[in-house]
């Protein structure tokens, strides 16, 4: 960091001193451009090349595209589940491999990238605002020959099972691999998971070109699924897993839950080297899960409130230092709540603390009424340097409409005492639920406005997005939610999410329209007043505003198969 800091200063001493000859500011501007390093990259990189391995009883497999630089975790907690099988299997992360293809042509090429011979493909469709590009078929056919050349391997090499973690972002580029894996091979037994899959009554709908969903969680059910399945047999109406091979009428029953975080092993990412998971910026960020699920779980509008359980402190450090030893310092807790359990995260900080590990921490965390000025520092010393708050409502009575379980005031409080302790210090906001008005959209913005000075980047604006798995959705009648047509219709045909279009609630009357202006009215307020929206959040008000069927909801993305 002192090094760029020199630079800079180097170059601002050089325009001062062209300045003062009186240089033209058209020269000026072109000598310190070129006194301006090129950014920094990785490439040229060794590359490896996919290759499947042949006569395979499982092959797991991650698609593009996952968000660089986050690394797969939930894939990792798959591969040690199978690794338990004693079966012939190999995890291939073909989007990373692709990743670097990608950007090591585009910055070593210097040329543009097109795909079909006119359609100009973004500089990084991985950029978490980019995920759409996914859906456009030029798009896919830039990248097919690189599938095209993972399927015709899976086929030549008679690979038993395949395994996909499916999501949002994936899903249209997974549905085609699946479509030409079964016209090339029938007999191959395709088996999902991940995000798409959290729930049985929403995953078939999402993806339903599957012999196997496994649902929720997949460390106690995969195992023998996979078994059975290399073994040459269909089982049907398993717990925890659809299957197109069950009985009709079959009634749900949910798997295995883990109860007990520390009895499976983290992530080692075996099958590939650290340092392909990095951006072109050279940057990254490891996933932590300390925990999973949520304490709280009675957010209205949230679609993961799943039971709450956390590691101890010790398995989560011995995880973090073995990272460390392997070259990579920059972690992300990958949970909703990192301070679920308070003490557990203070803990946790002691103990990195007492084995000296050098890191940089970041993570989204929930108001608490244990989150002290004491508590943020030993936080910040640990290495936390940045933390975003869930507050989503910013009047006393939203809190309350979308239950959050606490107050303005203690806000205001854990918000200041995050920024005295020196950590970066971010917050989301949720607009138009049902039972909003225009005065709480008022006070919304005083609130905001009043803690401005300990807000650095307001991270995520969002519209209120009717998701599947929340209390809204699950009981629209309850909160005076209307629907534009036959709601059994629309809720069978948008299972992950009802379009903005299609539904308003009443008393007072929200639709779109109403959201869209609060939107507009809260961020140029925002805006004026000083405070700081960041450029994710702005990049997704753009993107509202240019579609208003953008799928832009405060989701966590996982690829836990």
């Amino acid at each position: 960091m002192r090094r760029k800091t020199l630079w800079q200063h180097f170059r601002w001493l050089v325009g001062r001193v062209l300045r003062t000859l009186h240089v033209p500011p058209a020269v000026i501007a072109s000598i310190r451009a070129a006194l301006t390093p090129p950014p920094r990259s990785p490439y040229p990189m060794d590359i490896p090349a996919i290759v499947v391995q042949p006569e395979l009883d499982f092959l797991l497999l991650e698609l593009p595209p996952r968000y660089q630089p986050m690394m797969p975790n939930g894939l990792g907690y798959v591969h040690n589940a199978l690794l338990k099988t004693g079966l012939r299997f190999q995890t291939v992360d073909a989007n990373v491999v692709m990743y670097h293809r990608y950007h090591q042509k585009r910055i070593l090429g210097n040329t543009p990238m097109v795909a079909s011979g006119k359609y100009a493909m973004k500089d990084d469709p991985w950029e978490d605002t980019n995920t759409a590009e996914w859906e456009r078929e030029a798009v896919l056919d830039y990248f097919w020959p690189e599938i095209r050349d993972i399927l015709d391997q899976i086929v030549r090499n008679r690979v038993k099972v395949v395994g996909l973690s499916v999501h949002a972002s994936n899903r249209v580029l997974a549905r085609r691999f699946v479509h030409e894996l079964r016209a090339a091979a029938p007999e191959i037994v395709v088996v999902v998971g991940g995000y798409d899959c959290v729930y049985p009554e929403i995953g078939p709908g999402l993806f339903p070109d599957f012999d196997y969903m496994v649902v929720f969680e997949a460390e106690l059910t995969i195992g023998p699924l996979a078994t059975a399945l290399a073994g040459g047999q269909r089982p049907k109406d398993l717990p925890g897993v659809l299957s197109r091979y069950d009985s009709p009428g079959r009634v749900w029953q949910p798997g295995p839950m883990l109860a007990d975080l520390d009895s499976v092993d983290y992530p080692r990412y075996q099958w590939a080297d650290l340092a392909l998971y990095q951006t072109f910026a050279c940057k990254h960020e490891v996933p932590i899960s300390a925990s999973r699920g949520c304490p709280w779980g009675r957010c209205r509008f949230c679609a993961e409130r799943f039971p709450f359980r956390c590691r101890s402190p010790e398995k989560v450090a011995d995880e973090i230092e073995e990272i460390v030893r392997r070259g990579l310092s920059v972690f992300h807790f990958n949970e909703s709540d990192v301070n679920g359990n308070p003490q557990m995260l203070y803990d946790l900080c002691t103990e990195i603390l007492r084995r000296r590990l050098e890191v940089e921490l970041v993570g989204q965390l929930r108001i608490h009424k244990g989150n002290t000025r004491e508590y943020f520092r030993h936080l910040r010393k640990a290495g936390f340097i940045s933390l975003r708050f869930g507050v989503d409502a910013w009047s006393e009575r939203t809190l309350r409409l979308q239950r959050k379980g606490y107050s303005i005031p203690m806000v205001i409080q854990n918000l200041r005492d995050c920024r005295a302790s020196g950590i970066f210090t971010a917050v989301n906001m949720v607009i138009g639920v049902p039972g909003e008005t225009e005065e709480d959209v008022d006070e919304m913005i005083r609130n905001v406005v009043l803690c401005k000075r300990y807000i650095q980047s307001v991270d995520s604006l969002n519209m209120l997005i009717l998701a599947g798995g929340s209390e809204y959705l699950q009981n629209p009648a309850e909160y005076k939610i209307r629907f534009r047509g036959d709601p059994d219709t629309i809720l069978r045909e948008h299972r992950y999410y009802v379009p903005a279009g299609l539904w308003y609630s009443e008393d007072p009357y929200i639709d779109e329209d109403v959201r869209m202006k609060r939107l507009d009215r809260i961020s140029m307020a925002l805006h004026a007043s000083g405070v700081n929206i960041g450029g994710f959040a702005s990049r997704a008000i753009e993107l509202l505003k240019e579609s208003s069927a953008y799928p832009y909801a405060a989701r966590k993305e996982t690829s836990r198969l």
